[in-house]
């Protein structure tokens, strides 16, 4: 598979892992270019994870120990308990491309209590194992293509949707709950616009690229994109918190321009102020310490560094860069807003008229 230029390639002991990320990526995926620079592998093993390297990956001697989970021997890093994903452990090399493998340990627990969790969901259990593919998703796809993107490709992540037309992209950003997905979904019911992404884009000192993915969208989210649920076709998966994954009928995956940014908030009124760049990017990059997804990336591209001879990078200049001269604002939506309203109102007149001011 390969993303915006950078090929990976996905082996797997568990084939329904692979069946779960062929449905959810092929629709936003090119041919391979080039040899994979990125290589993963998911190993799926039924029980308890081991706190031992010597075990867990065969690892008999180490260089460091950086943490009490880390071991570091030359080029190659071990990872025995992955933050608030702990029945995954990760191996990876980093030497002429990056080699990753993840063991992932499915467990209902031992004793009584496992015994009659098993007992339960007798029957059930391939249900039950699908509910990790999406977190092992991000974890052997997502996380080591945008770490590739940023160390190599000085791409970085952005917890930001995105849409695009006439050739440029309205940004939408904020803290996780904002609204800001849904926004950006809401947009699809006007002429000509696009999806990049709901969730994360990725960008560099001058354009954004779309992090594409299935949207995640509850009954009432639903109920607010109007006219845009016609471009949604459900996929059948459903994810925590009650919300089904969808797949928009179009997703742009060229580099785009950005027209407009908006920082997206709950507010007793609907409102739209304008912010100077440098405001945009501090709450820009508040909303990215804010979202899971991107704290994981983080820590994962942390524990690779330690053995890549990467390039450093400064996300926080490169943001600043792509923000300056763009106009930004601060959107405030009210709870149980009309969305058409609010897009109608404030979103399509700044960004048609920054489209036009190109």
């Amino acid at each position: 598979m390969c993303l915006h230029g950078v090929t990976l390639e996905l082996t797997a002991a568990y084939e329904p892992f692979l069946d779960y990320v062929e449905m959810a990526m092929q629709p936003f995926l090119t041919d391979p270019v080039e040899e994979p620079s990125v290589r993963a592998h998911l190993d799926w093993v039924e029980g308890e994870p081991t706190d031992s390297p010597r075990e867990a990956f065969a690892v008999n001697s180490w260089d460091r120990r950086p943490d009490r989970d880390l071991y570091v021997a030359g080029s190659h890093v071990y990872w025995l308990r992955i933050d608030d994903f702990r029945d995954l452990q990760i191996a990876a090399e980093c030497d002429r491309g990056l080699h990753l493998t993840g063991r992932y340990h499915f467990r209902l627990g031992g004793g009584l209590g496992g015994a009659v969790r098993r007992m339960r969901w007798a029957g059930r259990m391939e249900r039950l194992r699908a509910r990790r593919f999406s977190t092992l998703l991000y974890y052997l796809v997502y996380y080591p293509i945008l770490w590739w993107l940023s160390r190599y490709r000085r791409f970085h992540t952005l917890h930001a949707g995105a849409v695009a037309a006439g050739g440029r992209a309205a940004v939408f950003g904020g803290m996780p709950g904002c609204g800001k997905s849904t926004l950006a979904v809401r947009m699809l019911a006007e002429p000509d616009t696009q999806m990049l992404s709901d969730n994360l884009i990725v960008y560099d000192s001058t354009q954004v690229l779309a992090c594409p993915e299935l949207l995640l969208l509850d009954q009432g989210s639903l109920a607010m994109v109007g006219a845009a649920r016609d471009r949604l076709s459900a996929t059948g998966d459903r994810r925590v918190f009650s919300r089904d994954a969808f797949r928009v009928d179009s997703v742009s995956l060229e580099a785009l321009k950005p027209a407009a940014f908006f920082s997206v908030e709950r507010g007793r009124e609907n409102s739209c102020e304008p912010v100077e760049s440098a405001e945009a990017a501090r709450r820009l990059l508040a909303g990215n310490t804010m979202a899971k997804e991107v704290r994981r990336l983080a820590v994962m591209a942390e524990v690779l560094d330690l053995v890549a001879q990467a390039p450093t990078v400064d996300p926080a200049a490169d943001l600043n860069r792509l923000l300056d001269g763009v106009p930004a604002y601060a959107l405030r939506i009210r709870e149980g807003a009309d969305l058409g309203e609010v897009v109608g109102r404030y979103v399509n007149p700044i960004f048609s008229k920054s489209r036009q001011g190109r």
